[in-house]
């Protein structure tokens, strides 16, 4: 009887174990999510290395790595108003054989 009492007791631990780390990451997703696009922004852009960024930035790429407000991606149109805040100008390439493509670049400072 006190080996199926000390599993239960066991089992339990685990789960509130479990339980403590989900709320952990949902607080932790939360905060993310609240902190201002400006700022998740430049956390992005600076693990970004500057080869890549000189050769240009699409913005579906950067939405990829920032959540939205409340679900899914980050809007692009926010996305975009942010870039330019950031310092970035949106480039765009109509006549290449690859088709149409807009890429962001850090203006030269």
């Amino acid at each position: 009887m006190s080996y199926y009492i000390s599993r239960l007791i066991e089992a339990s631990e685990r789960e509130e174990a479990e339980l403590a780390s989900q709320k952990a990451t949902q607080v932790e997703d939360t905060r993310e999510r609240l902190t201002p696009l400006q700022d998740r922004l430049a956390r992005l852009l600076a693990t970004i290395p500057a080869e890549v960024l000189a050769g240009g930035v699409s913005l579906s790429a950067l939405q990829v790595g920032l959540k939205g407000r409340w679900r899914g991606s980050c809007h692009p149109g926010e996305l975009g108003v942010a870039l330019r805040k950031a310092g970035f100008v949106r480039r765009r390439q109509w006549s290449d054989d690859d088709g149409f493509r807009s890429l962001w670049f850090p203006t030269e400072k």
